[in-house]
């Protein structure tokens, strides 16, 4: 099986797309690397870039993972297939414009677009942004499923995820030693919900909690702690009706990890208490109240 290497962009599509780079620039604090008349990216690690703003009446929304070589792709590419999936190679434009080798993409079972990356490029320049908010890359990305059994027939079947915990029925996945880069939420509709960095430490995320509030940025949850990954977190509104969280600490994870049953909603994803309005979340919960969720065994 073909193994994921890297959680490595978010691309969102922007109506304004001066407002979503003022955004990345004065709220989430990441460095401005291209910008045009449809496209503006951002810097937040040694990856060339983490996150795009697209415009144009083809921009579409995705996520962007990292596989090591040509041959890896085009296996990932004929699982695909064989699930029944549609999935098309980048032109020579479409690799240009995100700044690869090779690439590919395709639809899950919910319509969420995921593209698959060889070779992206790094930057050979230290990470120096414009404001000071102590992120240190991007971390994960919370996506919405309609069928979370079929979509994890590709992450754990074809794509070589691993189910690090479950809280309800949303899915931690994994591909390295960190917790989880990917979470499969049940919801009525397809999406990105949130998009997260990683900050140095609890200071960080504090002091930030401070600046979103001076700018009058809604916090929707935390700041908290997850009871599955042990990290601390810190959510709030974005553009592109799309969530973004910063989040530090956290535990790692090896094979000797056995997948745990956490309960749905606000309760299962913080153990502090916080005040959630992430609908999302809170629908969880409720479905969970109507219904018995089978405890899930056995390592990931």
């Amino acid at each position: 099986m073909v193994e994921l290497e890297q959680l490595r962009y978010v691309r969102l599509v922007a109506t304004d797309l001066g407002r979503a780079a003022d955004f990345a620039e004065r709220v989430l604090g990441l460095g401005p690397i291209d910008r045009t008349r449809e496209l503006a990216t951002f810097r937040s690690d040694f990856r060339d870039y983490t996150l795009a703003f697209v415009s144009g009446d083809r921009a579409v929304q995705s996520v962007g993972l990292e596989v090591r070589y040509p041959r890896d792709l085009e296996a990932i590419l004929e699982g695909l297939r064989g699930l029944g999936l549609r999935v098309e190679k980048g032109s020579g434009e479409d690799c240009a414009s995100r700044k690869v080798k090779d690439m590919a993409w395709f639809m899950d079972f919910s319509g969420n677009c995921i593209e698959l990356v060889v070779r992206p490029l790094n930057s050979g320049w230290r990470y120096f942004p414009r404001r000071d908010a102590g992120v240190r890359g991007l971390a994960d990305v919370i996506l919405r499923s309609v069928d979370i059994e079929r979509d994890l027939l590709i992450w754990t079947g074809i794509l070589g995820a691993r189910v690090s915990d479950w809280a309800g029925e949303a899915a931690y996945l994994r591909f390295d030693d960190a917790h989880h880069r990917i979470v499969l939420l049940p919801a009525a509709r397809p999406g990105i919900l949130a998009v997260e960095y990683a900050v140095e430490d609890v200071n960080l995320l504090m002091r930030n909690w401070y600046t979103l509030r001076d700018l009058q940025v809604a916090v929707v949850h935390g700041p908290g702690r997850r009871p599955a990954s042990e990290q601390l977190f810190l959510t709030f509104a974005g553009p592109c009706d799309v969530l973004f969280s910063f989040v530090a600490e956290g535990i790692s994870v090896d094979e000797r990890h056995r997948a745990r049953q956490f309960p749905a909603g606000p309760s299962g994803l913080c153990n502090w208490g916080s005040e959630c309005k992430i609908s999302e979340f809170n629908d969880a919960a409720r479905v969970q109240n109507g219904r018995s969720i089978t405890a899930r065994t056995g390592v990931s």
